[in-house]
């Protein structure tokens, strides 16, 4: 449903470009269902988040309950730790002179990656997600973080908290200083 959905905005050519960049998956739980693969820099799957959406609005299906589940309680992997990392986090290995940006959604990483194509866009899949452990891998890299409308105070103390440790990390107040509803992504933005 979510690449029908894409298909309303962007070519066949882009929509294929990014199925492959980030290595989308389909997932049978939920008919019409996306998993959006966690892949660390040395391509290991750390875990895949499936996830229900509208093919005309893009909206996750949140009724009569939030459609998220994770592929390893799916395939009921015994003794499966979990280790999350960031969306999109194997594309860092690609280049290091494009800047990384990073949003809360993985939904908004791919659709941001059609807009702004000269970015590496990643997503924390959880505004709880913007911290120091999950940004490690990025510390060498110039950052531009883009959080929710509301939620710009949170993740800009943590990204004052990053730069003293040697992060080049900035959080920008564009959504923020918009007047646009709390949990309004960039996405939602450029859509």
């Amino acid at each position: 449903n979510f690449i029908q959905f894409l298909k309303i905005y962007f070519s066949e050519e882009e929509i294929q470009s990014v199925i492959m960049e980030y290595r989308l998956g389909t997932a049978n739980h939920w008919k019409g269902s996306t998993v959006f693969w966690q892949i660390s820099p040395q391509n290991k799957i750390m875990t895949g988040k499936v996830m229900l959406f509208d093919d005309k609005t893009g909206k996750r299906t949140k009724t009569p309950y939030n459609h998220i589940q994770w592929v390893h309680k799916l395939l009921k992997l015994e003794d499966f730790i979990l280790q999350q990392c960031l969306f999109g986090l194997h594309l860092i290995n690609e280049t290091t002179k494009m800047g990384v940006a990073i949003v809360e959604a993985e939904k908004t990483a791919v659709i941001m990656r059609l807009f702004l194509p000269d970015y590496i866009w990643l997503a924390t899949g959880g505004k709880g997600n913007f911290s120091k452990k999950m940004l490690l891998p990025l510390k060498n890299l110039t950052i531009l973080a883009y959080p929710d409308k509301s939620e710009f105070d949170d993740w800009n103390k943590i990204a004052l908290e990053l730069q003293k440790e040697g992060f080049k990390i900035n959080c920008s107040r564009y959504i923020e200083d918009k007047n646009v509803p709390d949990g309004t992504d960039l996405a939602d933005i450029y859509l």
